[in-house]
């Protein structure tokens, strides 16, 4: 066979070698038909256009157009398999010569660059890298941000919905009525009344319970309501400490904490989903909200948002934060001598919180001729 143009290798096994000065790969190789399991050695030829299996024997040769055949993709250094139109293959250990002819064919140009990566560790390596820290990006700020754009997405009047039937669900499984006598209700109710006065854009509303095996708790739902057990209001020593739960809760209501924990929990889809105004999974993942408000909590950052604002509230009336910081301590006693559900229960380290709280009352001085 001719090796002018721009030959591969020759090695004359073909009966009809393709003509000079047109572009000449040949390489030895495993023949199967298709239809047997039977090997025969053979030398594949190509032109560029045309591929010929020229098998030992007597056999005729196969020839098929190069862009009938389908080239399986490099692995490692196993062998490449050819595919045939007539559904024969041609095996090969020559990758370099398979390479040639899918760089002449245009095939599987995608996975030549696969099969570069997989053959360099240090290209590998970096892949694994990039693929971790993309994953680690996404997950750390893409997708918080999606559940926040979501969040705010949803109407105040699908909230509502979402309100009544989260206490519902907690006046059914975890809470009774609330035994607090008449005159103490309507001071809380009061206090809750004084600290929202101001804020028009949610219908806060407070809702007492006795709370059982839930014990001295509170509850944001998203909508504005409050939910406050009997326990937590005989734990506290004074109205300040009280009103430091509310504002802590409250937080919790104006930066949508519930659904953007509940839409992050749900994965991109379905952020992506509702923020394209997909009706069906906004109510079917709000759904979620009742459990998740009891079994799981708020992340760490949000809680740590909520006790800023719990905490600048009571700096703002001149009580400094104290109020806030001593109820926490006290919940934290309270929720490991019981063994109950408490309102610090899935939160962050107590000790942490109480830090967190004093560097911001550091940051944060109290202004004269307040209130208090």
């Amino acid at each position: 066979m001719s090796t002018e143009g721009n030959p591969r290798r020759t090695v004359p096994d073909c009966s009809s070698p393709f003509q000079q000065g047109e572009t000449s790969i040949t390489f030895s190789g495993t023949y199967f038909d298709g239809k047997s399991s039977r090997a025969n050695e053979a030398t594949v030829c190509s032109d560029g256009k045309s591929l010929r299996i020229c098998r030992d024997g007597a056999a005729p040769d196969i020839t098929v157009p190069l862009e009938a055949c389908i080239f399986n993709p490099a692995l490692g250094t196993t062998r490449r398999t050819i595919t045939l139109p007539d559904g024969g293959l041609c095996e090969t250990f020559d990758a370099h010569a398979v390479a040639d002819l899918e760089r002449i064919s245009g095939a599987n140009k995608g996975m030549t660059f696969v099969h570069i990566l997989e053959a360099n560790w240090i290209a590998v390596a970096a892949s694994i890298a990039g693929l971790v820290i993309f994953v680690w990006g996404f997950t750390a700020y893409a997708i918080p941000y999606l559940a926040q754009r979501a969040a705010y997405s949803i109407p105040l009047e699908l909230t509502d919905s979402i309100n009544d039937r989260t206490l519902d669900m907690l006046d059914d499984r975890f809470v009774a009525p609330s035994e607090l006598g008449g005159e103490r209700a309507s001071e809380i109710h009061a206090l809750f009344a004084e600290i929202t006065r101001e804020d028009t854009h949610y219908s806060y509303r407070l809702e007492l319970r006795k709370g059982a095996n839930l014990g001295a708790n509170a509850f944001a739902l998203p909508a504005g309501t409050i939910v406050m057990t009997d326990e937590l209001v005989e734990l506290a020593h004074n109205d300040r400490e009280i009103a430091g739960v509310i504002a802590h809760e409250l937080a919790h209501v104006r930066m949508r904490h519930g659904l953007r924990s509940i839409f992050q929990n749900a994965g991109v889809f379905l952020v992506v989903s509702i923020l394209a105004g997909d009706v069906a999974s906004i109510t079917s993942t709000a759904a979620t909200f009742p459990t998740f408000i009891i079994e799981s909590g708020y992340s760490r950052d949000f809680e740590r948002q909520a006790d800023a604002a719990a905490a600048a509230y009571c700096i703002s009336r001149g009580w400094t934060a104290g109020p806030y910081k001593d109820i926490l301590k006290r919940l934290s006693e309270d929720s490991g001598s019981g063994g109950r559900l408490s309102w610090l229960s899935s939160h962050p380290d107590i000790d942490e919180r109480i830090h967190l709280i004093e560097e911001l009352e550091h940051e944060l001085p109290r202004e004269e001729n307040r209130s208090s």
